[in-house]
């Protein structure tokens, strides 16, 4: 009784703790895109063709990362009250709690990815590579937390009530997104490449093999184009 009263304590004691951690997500997921805004823009400034939907594609970008952070966080709480200590008569309000943010945040981002299919995010994938990398860097810090955390909770000594069960949560669902995140950036950075030393710009659109191709270029060079046969005019023979 005394060691399932400890745990529910300790239940309710990480609770906070968890939102704080959301806390601060919600305020990486508002301050940090604005640096990314800027960036995105500087390199359209850049680009030889100028992209006329970066802001829509941008904003769609902000709030379905949000969407996709706070369900990331929902899903540790849901974890966490599933394999944590304590009974289950008292995992009550944890279990709305996650359903709470990962109802509207599946919501959220599935409108959203269904509108960033109707843009130019596939030919341009400027913005979208600017999020997978930010996403990257938000999911690894946390998920190394959360190692440093469990490792640490591993190797103390006694009993640590909820904070290992806390610690494996956020190492399961953070690790296993900071893998996809890095998975996916890898594969649209190499992707975007055919090969040789450097490869084509974000903003650029390369032509297929079907394309016509120049005059010139098609003759083999510039200048005037060759003689075959004969000349011009015709020479009558004598």
């Amino acid at each position: 009784m005394d060691s399932d009263l400890g745990s529910s304590m300790m239940l309710f004691r990480l609770l906070p703790a968890a939102a704080a951690v959301v806390s601060v997500l919600v305020s990486l997921m508002l301050f940090g895109p604005m640096v990314l805004y800027l960036v995105a823009r500087w390199r359209s400034h850049r680009a030889p063709i100028v992209d006329p939907q970066l802001g829509l594609k941008f904003a769609l970008h902000w709030f379905s990362s949000s969407a996709l952070h706070l369900a990331l966080a929902g899903a540790v709480v849901l974890i966490f009250t599933i394999i944590g200590p304590g009974p289950s008569s008292m995992k009550g309000d944890a279990y709305r709690a996650a359903f709470a943010m990962l109802v509207p945040a599946g919501a959220i981002y599935g409108i959203h990815a269904m509108l960033l299919r109707r843009t130019n995010d596939l030919e341009q994938p400027g913005v979208r590579r600017l999020f997978l990398g930010y996403n990257l860097v938000v999911t690894g810090l946390v998920g190394f937390v959360a190692l440093a955390m469990g490792f640490q909770l591993l190797f103390a000594k006694g009993s640590t009530g909820g904070g290992g069960h806390m610690a494996a949560s956020a190492i399961l669902v953070y690790c296993s997104a900071w893998a996809a995140f890095g998975w996916r950036l890898s594969q649209l950075v190499l992707g975007d490449w055919t090969g040789g030393a450097g490869g084509v710009p974000d903003d650029v659109v390369a032509p297929g093999p079907g394309a016509a191709q120049p005059p010139q270029a098609a003759a083999g060079g510039g200048g005037l184009p060759a003689l075959g046969g004969g000349a011009y005019p015709p020479i009558e023979p004598r």
